[in-house]
């Protein structure tokens, strides 16, 4: 699959400082899925030892951010103009996994949905994630 092999490509090649810092990395994509992992530090935490929600909202902005950017073959980059998150549980600190799911991509506005998970696959929290779609640099 073509965008299967930019993810990966991006991946490697295009971290941005907070995807490195997270540890995001591309796993797979399914039928309307992308798969994606990341990895939250100490440096992460809140007061509390969990995950800091900002974190969390991070991680999701980055994956749903870079399912958009594949869904435009990389002609299009999301401005985004809302990012509203559920948080459901606390997060431990290591690792987790995020799924994407691409709701729209339009011409004017595009939106995806990503939930995070924690290593027994429940639900930890679901970003849902508007943009506008501008010009890849």
């Amino acid at each position: 699959m073509q965008n299967d092999k930019k993810l990966k490509q991006f991946s490697k090649e295009f971290f941005g400082k907070s995807m490195e810092f997270l540890s995001i990395e591309y796993i797979e994509m399914t039928d309307d899925e992308f798969i994606f992992s990341c990895c939250f530090k100490e440096e992460c935490s809140n007061p509390m030892g969990f995950v800091q929600g900002g974190m969390i909202t991070a991680a999701l902005d980055d994956a749903t951010s870079a399912a958009m950017i594949s869904g435009y073959d990389e002609k299009k980059a999301p401005m985004t103009t809302d990012l509203h998150v559920l948080f459901h549980r606390p997060l431990p600190l290591g690792s987790a996994k995020i799924r994407v799911k691409i709701i729209k991509l339009g011409r004017s506005s595009a939106t995806s949905e990503g939930r995070i998970y924690n290593l027994e696959d429940k639900l930890v929290a679901t970003l849902l994630h508007t943009a506008q779609p501008v010009d890849s640099p």
